[in-house]
């Protein structure tokens, strides 16, 4: 079956239940991958065109549209199985020790949420394919002074106040990376590229392009990092930051924009075809010891447990349907050449996943490996490679990096949000 047939069957599915439209999403969210965008008239950020559904323009927040089938960990997988998160990663960050609390860990009813008190720097939690980290919420109050007080960083988008009941223009970080301006001007749309009005069926918040980028507003710039100094990289790097707001929840564009800041070079590939230098394998460190980043701060700590799913009912198990054989969790080896650090990983986290209301895909062994840049890419890129509906990167525990798109957009022929 297809993923368009098989989303409507869903669909249909939870509608003869009563369970809403928002429980389903979760599981018709695409794996492939688009490496720019091209709305109808775009060319995108690097010439090639939206993948997704619908004309590319209008294009659904995966956070407003998926949250509900979330598991307690703030991850879902999709339909091939591979496990991600879109947004907060409480559970890798508590995992880390990133200024977060659990309570009830490992059940249904787990909750996180981020302590009070003086606050430490974040933890780096993952890399991007730019090869640059991605940090938790907290950095230095002062981006280049690592004597000042650690504050959690701001992100410099909020729901815009000049389309509140209307979507008839672009802002202008989406014109850009949609490859409609290249300015930051607040893009006029012909009237076949318009949204749909503002309602409470269409709220704000429901499209990514409801957002607004206003520099200097926040901490952050528009791909949502910024050159700094953290623990890691003493004498400074371009870094992204995880974005929540006062109360603890994820604020947009969530770790990532829709564009990388610098140059990607990394992705995931079928096998290491350079000589390499093996740091980790087997559950043990075997190579010797590394002042590098990229190829120290992987999380290891728990490479020889078996990957754990919890269904609906709290029963954990380390085998479920699809996944017949226990397969460990986390990194399973390191390697590295004089250019790239090689990660081997199951794409599956040692902390509990699952369940997932209304999401009928289940996390699936991946056997990945993801070759990263070796040293970050701080030097913004020329042209911005756009983020994608996949993976744009991947924590340190192995899981996916997916930005805050979920393959749906409006479709100005149907009147509907339409997927693929």
């Amino acid at each position: 079956m297809n993923r368009a047939l098989r989303c409507v069957v869903y669909s249909l599915l939870l509608m003869v239940v009563g369970m809403g439209s928002l429980a389903l999403i979760s599981g018709c969210s695409s794996g492939t991958t688009s490496t720019s965008s091209g709305g109808a008239g775009g060319t995108g950020g690097t010439g090639s065109t939206w993948t997704g559904g619908g004309d590319g323009i209008w294009r659904r927040n995966a956070v407003y549209a998926e949250a509900s089938g979330f598991d307690p960990c703030n991850a879902h997988p999709q339909q091939q199985g591979q496990y991600h998160y879109h947004d907060n990663p409480v559970c890798l960050r508590y995992q880390e020790g990133d200024n977060i609390t659990g309570a009830n860990v490992g059940t249904l009813t787990a909750t996180y949420t981020e302590t009070t008190g003086t606050p430490v720097h974040s933890p780096l939690l993952g890399f991007a394919y730019d090869g640059n980290p991605v940090y938790g919420p907290y950095g230095y109050g002062t981006a280049t002074n690592s004597g000042s007080a650690v504050r959690r960083m701001v992100s410099s988008y909020a729901l815009r106040t000049d389309n509140t009941t209307t979507r008839t223009s672009l802002p202008g970080w989406a014109a850009v990376a949609q490859g409609f301006s290249t300015t930051m001007a607040t893009y006029a749309l012909t009237s076949t590229q318009y949204g749909p009005p503002v309602s409470t069926t269409y709220p704000q918040g429901r499209y990514i392009e409801d957002y607004q980028y206003t520099a200097g507003s926040g901490d952050l710039d528009q791909y949502n990092g910024r050159y700094c100094v953290t623990p890691e990289f003493p004498s400074g790097t371009y870094a992204y930051f995880i974005t929540i707001d006062s109360t603890g929840k994820p604020a947009f564009p969530y770790y990532i924009g829709l564009q990388y800041y610098g140059t990607v070079g990394g992705s995931s590939v079928t096998s290491i075809s350079e000589s390499t230098t093996s740091y980790f394998a087997n559950h043990a460190m075997v190579g010797s010891s590394s002042s590098v980043p990229e190829v120290n701060k992987w999380y290891t700590a728990n490479s020889a447990v078996y990957a754990q799913y919890q269904n609906s009912a709290g029963t954990k198990s380390t085998t479920w349907t699809g996944q017949t054989s226990a397969v460990y969790a986390d990194i399973q080896a390191i390697a590295y050449s004089a250019s790239y650090v090689y990660v081997t990983m199951s794409g599956l986290a040692s902390h509990i996943m699952g369940p997932f209301s209304g999401n009928p895909n289940l996390p699936l062994n991946q056997n990945l490996i993801v070759k990263l840049p070796l040293t970050e890419s701080s030097t913004a890129a020329t042209t911005h490679s756009q983020t994608t509906g996949g993976a744009n990167g991947v924590w340190v525990n192995g899981v996916a990096m997916f930005n805050m798109e979920d393959f749906f957009s409006w479709s100005y022929a149907s009147q509907a949000d339409v997927g693929n």
